[in-house]
């Protein structure tokens, strides 16, 4: 019959390694929640993004989380004078903002539109602007404001500086007396001549997580392969004794 031979695990390697083991698996187990999470929320915002277009007249206020990314289509025309940048916006590498201008409804209230990216010489009018007068037929994605991370800093509407975008205190700024309480990002799938640029058709959503949950597997399976071969050699240098 096959002995196997007895091991003897060292009391501090084992008291070291086994928490860090089980965090790590933890730490892949918990990315691949969050790869089902994420993957339902792309999938969601992806039925809403081809779902049939609705007028402005569709959307309900009090029902707004339910029409985030919805197409909607509205008529009117632009307030130009009132427009406002977000700071710290990049298009293929190079830094600017994105321009929100103030749309005047023709079924009434006004609406904030991301007309999309712009160079940093916009201010200094130095970039060929499409500034268009006439009255216009808009399509674009329902988009609720608020910051999208933690990092990012406050605003300052009284410098009218904006990091993110917050539909109240921008109306507020714009003195707009009735506005809609969401976004219109308006979406391309064509190059545009000058600026801005508007945002390409499609869902940009960040995921990582299996690569992430892989990379905490592997960290815990090298721990294991560490421990293994510390017990190994150890017993080795033993029976050399």
């Amino acid at each position: 019959m096959l002995k196997l031979p007895k091991v003897h695990l060292n009391f501090w390697m084992t008291v070291s390694a086994l928490p860090v083991f089980l965090l790590l698996i933890g730490l892949g187990t918990w990315q691949l929640e969050r790869l089902k999470w994420k993957e339902k929320i792309i999938a969601e915002r992806m039925q809403r993004f081809s779902a049939p277009l609705l007028s402005i007249g569709d959307i309900k206020n009090q029902q707004l989380p339910n029409f985030e990314f919805r197409r909607i289509s509205v008529g009117g025309r632009y307030l130009h004078a009132r427009e406002m940048l977000v700071v710290n916006k990049v298009w293929r590498g190079q830094p600017g903002f994105h321009l929100i201008t103030p749309f005047k409804t023709n079924v009434g209230g006004t609406l904030l539109v991301n007309r999309g990216w712009v160079p940093m010489d916009w201010p200094e009018n130095k970039s060929a602007k499409a500034q268009p007068k006439a009255t216009l037929e808009l399509i674009g994605n329902i988009r609720l404001d608020g910051r999208t991370n933690l990092w990012i800093p406050d605003n300052e509407p009284n410098k009218n500086v904006w990091f993110f975008i917050d539909v109240e205190e921008m109306a507020a700024k714009a003195d707009l007396k009735d506005y809609y309480p969401y976004l219109l990002e308006l979406r391309s799938s064509k190059k545009s001549i000058g600026y801005p640029k508007a945002l390409l058709s499609r869902i940009n959503v960040r995921n990582k997580h299996l690569e992430y949950a892989l990379t905490w597997y592997a960290l815990a399976f090298t721990l294991f392969i560490i421990f293994v071969a510390f017990h190994i050699r150890k017993r080795e240098y033993k029976h050399s004794d």
